[in-house]
């Protein structure tokens, strides 16, 4: 009985905040169910202007205490910075000046903050099509999970009006990573890195989502002390709603083309299985530091070409780097049909699997023996035969002007073909048929 705790408010340590979460009590200064209840208190004194989204957030913080959701006042932001451009719209970096709310402080009676001063990032959304809701939703299931990015709320720009959403600042991506840094990264990095995209993108699948836009340029979380990797959530849906769909043909579809699996490309709607496609492209891009097809304009010729079975082909020069267990397993991810692709639960098996017997240098069979000479073929390459390398690289893979580095609306063969009808018969004069 002696650890029984009461806090200032009368409320019971072993009582329940939400589901099967005891209350927390902290010296009797901090309490769950007194922080949930300032919450509710607080409902009314904010709103984003949008009824779902308040709602949203509202849950989250009744629901989950410890991983919620805010409404983050835009003046909250100091020193913002432009990082980028999306398909959706612009990142920044800023700082959180005054934090966000943590917990209800039973002893101060007031709140105690947590980030604060610390910096964030500020996702932009200009696209008018982004269902914000929606992807508040998947935050709300997937924010306590390694290996997700995290989320801290939303926020407006008071001069665009555009709803902003403010996540933890990581330093970069995956394909800007690859780029800085493929000369001299080893297979026990590479293998990590695969590995952990295997576990993201499995807990997704696990609860019914796809991502739906998996690329290098969606894997966050890489500097040169940490290869660790988050997903973000950016695209990720139910995939029941996507089987409620199937019959219906996508005239458009929102991604980057080259790592956009043949069936969806048709206008089916998307699956796991698609996932998979795109991891096959990261795949790709780990072994030869350029995104699929990156010297080809991505037009509609290409998807054509995609539908048609075409895939990326590894350099010749880079072959001795790379196990042919693994372009197998690649060139797998990127079948036509997708029951011939591996499950993410295949992929993560083996890649952890792998990981492990590579730290602990364990070669018991055929995978760890290609595995281990693929290494030291890229670790005898000396500096100015990797310079060699680096040059003809470099000429064989020149980015084509037409290709493009982030997702984007385009339209499906589906939604051509439906097109090119409208053209034929006066119904539309568009004569632009290409990807757009």
């Amino acid at each position: 009985m002696a650890n029984m705790m009461y806090c200032p408010a009368g409320h019971y340590s072993e009582d329940f905040t939400y589901f099967d979460y005891e209350n927390l009590t902290d010296k009797n200064e901090r309490c769950s169910l007194c922080t949930k209840e300032h919450f509710i208190q607080e409902f009314k004194t904010w709103s984003s202007g949008n009824v779902n989204i308040d709602k949203t957030i509202q849950e989250s913080q009744t629901n989950n205490l410890y991983y919620s959701l805010h409404w983050i006042p835009y003046d909250n932001f100091q020193n913002i910075k432009h990082i980028a451009n999306s398909g959706r719209g612009s990142v920044y970096s800023a700082k959180l000046e005054n934090g966000i709310k943590l917990f209800w402080n039973s002893i101060n009676q007031d709140w105690e903050y947590h980030l604060i001063g610390k910096k964030v990032a500020l996702k932009e959304i200009k696209d008018s099509r982004y269902d914000i809701v929606e992807f508040l939703k998947a935050t709300k299931i997937f924010n306590d999970y390694e290996y997700i990015a995290k989320y801290y709320g939303i926020s407006k720009n008071p001069s665009t009006q555009n709803y902003i959403i403010v996540m933890k600042l990581l330093v970069d991506d995956l394909h800007n990573f690859l780029t800085k840094t493929f000369w001299n990264l080893g297979w026990n990095s590479k293998l990590n890195i695969l590995a952990s995209i295997t576990e993201g993108l499995g807990i997704l699948h696990r609860n019914n989502f796809v991502y739906c836009d998996l690329h290098s340029g969606n894997i966050l979380g890489f500097s040169t002390h940490s290869q660790a990797s988050d997903i973000d959530l950016d695209s990720c849906k139910l995939e029941n709603d996507s089987i409620l769909n199937a019959n219906n043909k996508n005239n458009k579809i929102y991604g980057l083309i080259p790592y956009i699996p043949p069936e969806v490309l048709r206008g089916n709607e998307f699956t796991r299985k698609g996932d998979i496609y795109g991891f096959g492209g990261i795949m790709y891009e780990m072994v030869t530091a350029q995104r699929p097809f990156a010297d080809q304009a991505h037009d509609t010729y290409l998807m054509i070409n995609i539908c048609n079975g075409v895939r990326p082909k590894v350099p010749n020069f880079m072959l001795n780097w790379i196990p042919e267990w693994y372009l197998d397993l690649m060139y797998r991810c990127w079948s036509d049909d997708p029951s011939e692709r591996p499950t993410v639960g295949e992929l993560s098996y083996l890649f952890w699997d792998i990981t492990e017997k590579f730290e602990y240098n364990i070669v018991d069979n055929d995978v760890m023996r290609q595995l281990k000479i693929a290494d030291e073929n890229q670790k005898n390459t000396s500096k100015s035969q990797k310079q060699e390398l680096f040059e003809l690289f470099s000429y064989s893979s020149k980015l084509h002007p037409q290709s493009c580095n982030f997702s984007r609306y385009i339209h499906t063969l589906h939604g051509l073909q439906d097109l090119l009808e409208e053209i034929t018969s006066g119904k539309s004069s568009d004569l632009n048929i290409k990807v757009q």
